[in-house]
């Protein structure tokens, strides 16, 4: 697939330059001198194995800490869309539970209770939901983060018994995690994360931070991955799976994946 990449130079000149081919990802890149100045390119921020939209990544050194520190400090703005199994109810809320490494699995991270945080034991951590369009037995939920723990979205999402749609790690697959599980629904869903959704369904939809050097606020956004929007596409062609409300939020139009 193309890759989008948009950058600037130090005195916040936007333009479109083509990603370079991934070659095992940032870890792999040496420094180099541009202008008798040494560059440094870093990870700001990670997402999840499998999420797909925006990560930001510094050019630089004086980049990279003053966006860390916007992260460290919440002072970005971080929207994700998801596909979940379920409705939320009430269809806005937020989810305020520690987050910490699961002690039976260590792959996984669960939600700890205040106390344990309290101790040592994990962080807190605070997801904001909203509903945006739903079916009977799954909907597609916005999540804005304020902080940024491992699996956050997921965790709390299945928190709220909305686990993320072909999240295995997090009850999510290869079963239906809401609704009956006749013998067509389970087919259809095993079909559905064996042939088009094939992680979890979660998409980093909107960035916002302030250039590093002018301080110039400025907001990123890109669609979710085909592969999302075609299995919201064919559970929503199912008869079975209820009837379709559309696009909920105020503003979302006819096409609220935008």
């Amino acid at each position: 697939e193309e890759e989008l990449k948009e950058e600037d130079d130090d005195e916040g000149h936007r333009g479109a330059a083509p990603a370079p081919p991934r070659r095992g990802g940032l870890s792999g890149v040496g420094s180099v001198v541009d202008h008798g100045r040494v560059v440094r390119p870093g990870i700001v921020h990670r997402l999840d194995r499998g999420t797909s939209g925006l990560l930001v990544v510094a050019k630089d050194d004086h980049a990279h800490q003053h966006l860390m520190r916007q992260f460290a400090e919440r002072r970005t703005r971080r929207r994700y869309v998801a596909l979940v199994h379920g409705c939320p109810d009430p269809p806005e809320g937020t989810v305020r539970a520690g987050i910490a490494r699961d002690r039976l699995d260590r792959t996984r991270m669960a939600v700890v209770s205040d106390a344990e945080v309290d101790g040592g034991r994990g962080k807190h951590a605070i997801t904001h939901y909203k509903l945006l369009r739903r079916l009977a037995h799954a909907s597609v939920v916005e999540f804005v983060l304020e902080t940024g723990r491992t699996h956050q979205v997921r965790v709390h999402a299945a928190h709220l018994g909305l686990p993320l749609l072909g999240d295995a790690t997090y009850g999510g697959a290869p079963l239906p995690a809401a609704g009956p599980r006749s013998a067509d629904r389970v087919e259809r869903f095993r079909t559905l994360f064996s042939r088009t959704l094939l992680r979890p369904a979660l998409h980093a939809r909107s960035l916002g931070f302030r250039h590093p050097y002018t301080g110039k606020p400025l907001d990123f956004s890109c669609r979710p991955h085909s592969d999302m929007v075609a299995a919201w596409a064919a559970l929503a062609a199912c008869p079975d799976e209820g009837k379709d409300s559309g696009w909920l939020c105020e503003g979302c139009g006819e096409d609220g994946w935008g």
